[in-house]
């Protein structure tokens, strides 16, 4: 009998590591402190998450734009839209630098070493920042598969499709996990491959998205498994 799943898809950012506000709240305090009207830090919180969304979703193949260009577009915009009169691209490096040090779950490093099957790590992120979020925590995977690299972020299906065809396998032989609705759930879901919800703030469940398995962390893969 075949083991299911033969592979593993593995989200990076609030499924392994935690980034945590990736400095928004210092962001957000600053143009809060500045603008011309009256806005809270949900307010500001919202408005760059539409924005980042929305410019992520539309940024793929001749139009891809990476990540840290996005995210400086996006607060470019906010900073025009409140009137405030500060610099983007120096405020945003907050956020970056998050990107490049986030701290690893606590059950990680031990559920990824006894996982018995190939993991493949799908990132929405650039690689330059992955590349030194994987230093930072001493860890590394052999199959990696980035937004920068298919030009696409989740939930596309080209950064999922690349990942199957890297380790040889169909959609239902593998399992998806990662703890975005819309980026893991919805994009996994389009092509049919299973899901697990890492869901550690314990949210309601999504009526939306298909959902095969939910786990609070890592330690759910292990149970599948």
């Amino acid at each position: 009998m075949k083991r299911w799943p033969r592979a593993i898809l593995l989200d990076f950012y609030g499924t392994v590591v935690d980034d945590g506000d990736c400095g928004r709240t210092m962001i957000f305090s600053e143009i809060a402190q500045v603008a011309s009207a009256s806005v809270s830090l949900s307010e500001l919180e919202h408005d760059w998450g539409e924005r980042f969304t929305t410019k992520c979703r539309h940024s793929h193949g001749d139009r891809f734009c990476l990540q840290s260009a996005i995210a400086t577009d996006s607060l470019r915009e906010m900073l025009e839209h409140y009137r405030v009169d500060l610099d983007a691209t120096a405020l945003v490096r907050h956020e970056l630098a998050a990107w490049s040090r986030p701290r690893l779950y606590p059950e990680a490093a031990e559920v990824l070493a006894r996982c018995p099957v190939p993991v493949c790590l799908v990132s929405n992120i650039d690689n330059v920042f992955l590349t030194e979020a994987l230093a930072f925590n001493e860890i590394a995977f052999n199959l990696i598969v980035t937004s920068e690299d298919v030009q696409a972020y989740k939930p596309h299906p080209a950064p999922f499709q690349r990942a199957l065809e890297m380790l040889s396998c169909g959609p239902r032989e593998v399992l998806h996990i990662g703890d975005s609705r819309t980026s893991d759930l919805a994009g996994a879901q389009a092509l049919g491959i299973p899901a697990m919800w890492i869901n550690r703030d314990r949210r309601p469940l999504p009526t939306e998205y298909a959902v095969d398995f939910v786990a609070h962390d890592l330690n759910g893969l292990l149970t599948v498994l």
